[in-house]
């Protein structure tokens, strides 16, 4: 087993593809299958099902690869100390966000690690807030900034940056505009603008349904809240986002909801022992 290997197989993970993985690593994409070939023969295991056009990890390649992970990020860490040691930071920086963020602080943080110390390599990933939190997890991101509904990601570091009702948006003229409050069962009623499941006010949202026993079934599901927003001004539904977002759009009118265990935080999220550049991009972060 050699660590060009290990690292062919993350790149491959993360990048979804051989021939993509294979760019990220700048060797040729029949280098990186063979390598990886060989590495699958010493461990007697099949990493990747390889019967599709974006290839998968197989059940033993899921159960190996946190154990992958670790591998190299104890051989990072490694260099990092020895980087410390010297006064240079390098290595890279996966930074995760929820798909639509605008958060001032986040980008002034990338900004920051991307001017300062060049030696990292900075990337940023959107998507959604569960999948980015299980990329934590995983190693595939060093930070995230994400939602959630309920407790906190037990086995991670978390800091909340804002904890938030749920609450309805509609057009300035809908009927229900004037309430003051708006009960769950009545939400559910109507055409339902919503975040996508894996979100932070979706989950929010689901909980609030189960609750009351019935089930959230969107008509409308959308990627960001500005798309709620946008929908729910036209009139044609009713959205469901946290307070604090649907107070940035003009246009509509936020009714938050009688229910108010129907809430979801919003917050960074890292692994319990981050790398050096993790812990930098925290630290300008305020944490």
């Amino acid at each position: 087993m050699e660590l060009h290997q290990l690292r062919y197989v993350i790149a491959v993970v993360d990048a979804g593809t051989f021939t993509a993985g294979a760019q990220t690593v700048r060797v040729s994409q029949s280098g990186v299958s063979t390598q990886i070939a060989k590495l699958e023969r010493e461990l007697g295991v099949t990493l990747f099902d390889r019967t599709s056009r974006r290839v998968s990890l197989t059940e033993e390649g899921r159960s190996l690869l946190p154990a992958i992970r670790q591998a190299l990020s104890g051989l990072d860490a490694v260099t990092d100390t020895a980087n410390a040691i010297r006064g240079v930071m390098t290595g890279s920086l996966r930074v995760g966000a929820v798909t639509g963020l605008t958060w001032d602080p986040l980008v002034d943080a990338l900004a920051v690690m991307h001017d300062s110390h060049p030696g990292i390599d900075v990337r940023l990933i959107e998507g959604l807030s569960d999948d980015l939190i299980r990329a934590v997890r995983d190693g595939g991101l060093d930070v995230a900034v994400a939602g959630w509904a309920g407790a906190a990601p037990a086995d991670l570091l978390t800091r909340v940056i804002v904890e938030d009702a749920l609450c309805a948006v509609l057009a300035p003229d809908h009927p229900w505009a004037s309430s003051t409050t708006l009960d769950t069962a009545r939400l559910l009623t109507a055409d339902l603008i919503s975040l996508p499941v894996g979100t932070g006010a979706r989950g929010a949202l689901d909980a609030a349904a189960a609750r009351i026993g019935m089930t959230a079934t969107p008509r409308w599901e959308v990627t960001t809240p500005a798309q709620v927003s946008l929908l729910a001004r036209r009139g044609i539904g009713v959205g469901a986002l946290s307070e604090n977002t649907a107070a940035g759009f003009d246009g509509v009118v936020a009714v938050p909801l009688a229910d108010t265990a129907a809430r979801s935080s919003l917050g960074v999220v890292s692994r319990r022992e981050p790398s050096a550049a993790a812990q930098a991009f925290r630290s300008l972060l305020g944490l």
